[in-house]
């Protein structure tokens, strides 16, 4: 059983005559079972990644996925890493409680971690073979789309991020002075900031709305509606209250949260006007 792996600096590989003399290498002793269920469990992590990356391309089609499929998607796939961190940490643990428990030193653990391949490898061999299975880097998709996401923030920029500090593309700066790098996070820094005070901004506006109209009983339906509703358009006949009867506090409450709303959302002044008529009636449920 060949177990693949990466040279440590200041460690040798034994060579393969001395696995037999200077360092003994028995595949008796070896925990197959734990092995092949960590393999099952990597398996399903792949297998999970890749499902959720096809979720998410959605064919390549310029769509979003619904979000409860992508959240059903991830969340298995947190929990199939969980339960690999966990697997790795049991083992660890038993192996620790084992070698306290016996009478013999204490190996050091970090020499378990230095994984070497028994067999010298060729460099074809080693890129071909070896390297495949300890990518650390992004996959060239990954890149392609990073890249093309970065481009077109850049875009957008007046600092032109890094191709304006490179000088591919000229920046479009009111001074004419060539960015640095401090001048495109600054700016990115900016955005961020900007982008923080519109979500307080609207997050506050949602909790006025919420606290000013009693939305759950507008939606709240106790009894089954009948297939067509007999609605009336015309007002309800009857002493209405007037508003000198309307008690002094509610009017001041309403201004003060209708002047406060106001404040919150803007003076509207780029939201288009509405439709001039009578407002839209509402039923009486």
């Amino acid at each position: 059983m060949n177990i693949p792996g990466v040279h440590i600096p200041g460690f040798t590989a034994p060579a393969p005559e001395a696995t037999t003399s200077g360092l003994p290498f028995d595949l008796q002793n070896l925990p197959v079972a734990q092995l092949e269920s960590l393999r099952f469990k990597a398996n399903q992590i792949i297998e999970s990644i890749d499902l959720l990356q096809r979720t998410l391309d959605m064919g390549g089609q310029h769509a979003m996925p619904a979000w409860p499929d992508i959240l059903s998607k991830y969340n298995i796939l947190l929990s199939q890493s969980h339960n690999l961190s966990m697997s790795l940490l049991a083992a660890h643990q038993s192996q620790s409680q084992s070698a306290a428990s016996s009478s013999t030193a204490r190996e050091n653990p970090f020499e378990k971690i230095a994984v070497h391949t028994r067999l010298g490898l060729t460099d074809v061999q080693l890129d071909n073979e070896l390297m495949p299975l300890l990518r650390n880097n992004q996959t060239t998709e990954v890149l392609h789309a990073e890249s093309d996401t970065v481009r077109h923030l850049a875009e957008h920029m007046e600092t032109k991020g890094s191709l304006g500090v490179l000088g591919h593309v000229p920046a479009s700066r009111a001074g004419g002075r060539h960015p640095e790098y401090e001048d495109v996070l600054q700016e990115c820094a900016q955005i961020r900031a900007e982008h923080d005070e519109r979500v307080a901004r609207a997050t506050r506006a949602v909790m006025l709305l919420r606290d000013k109209y009693d939305w759950k009983a507008r939606v709240e339906v106790e009894q089954e509606e009948p297939e067509e509703l007999d609605w009336d358009p015309r007002p309800p006949e009857g002493p209405s209250l007037s508003a000198a009867e309307t008690p002094n506090g509610g009017q001041s409450n309403d201004s003060e949260e209708e002047e406060e709303l106001e404040e919150v959302l803007g003076n509207g002044e780029h939201t288009p006007e509405g439709s001039q008529g009578p407002p839209t009636p509402m039923g009486n449920g």
